[in-house]
């Protein structure tokens, strides 16, 4: 049985790296039935590409190719507007970012499994999601 996913940029970095902890996840993408996002998730991901750029660290990969790829994980890209009035909730109810809520927000709408590297996020995760 397929189902519904929400990437965060932590998740996305490591998968367009080919970061070995996320081939699992490369796989269990390719069965989803929709994989989602919240819009803020490209600009994170854009910024992390940025400060790996400037580090060097891409050894010679291009940052624009990788944002390409992380845009083509995503099957739809949810508005944040969409989803700022549930994630302030959630992030006054849990002491947690609006940043990070906004995962969470799409992600108990769409009754979908959040992904993600973020440990602190992933632990919040498995106290509001289902």
């Amino acid at each position: 049985m397929a189902f519904a996913f929400v990437l965060d940029a932590s998740a996305v970095v490591r998968l367009i790296l080919l970061d070995p902890v996320a081939a699992d996840w490369a796989l269990t993408l390719e069965t989803a039935a929709m994989v989602l996002a919240p819009e803020r998730m490209l600009t994170e991901v854009a910024n992390t590409l940025w400060k790996l750029h400037r580090a060097q660290q891409l050894q010679g990969v291009n940052p624009q190719e990788l944002l390409d790829h992380a845009k083509g994980l995503v099957d739809h890209t949810e508005p944040d507007r969409q989803l700022q009035v549930e994630a302030l909730a959630l992030a006054i109810h849990f002491n947690h970012s609006v940043y990070d809520c906004l995962y969470l927000a799409l992600a108990r709408r769409e009754a979908a499994t959040l992904l993600t590297a973020d440990r602190k996020l992933q632990a919040l995760a498995n106290q509001v999601l289902p």
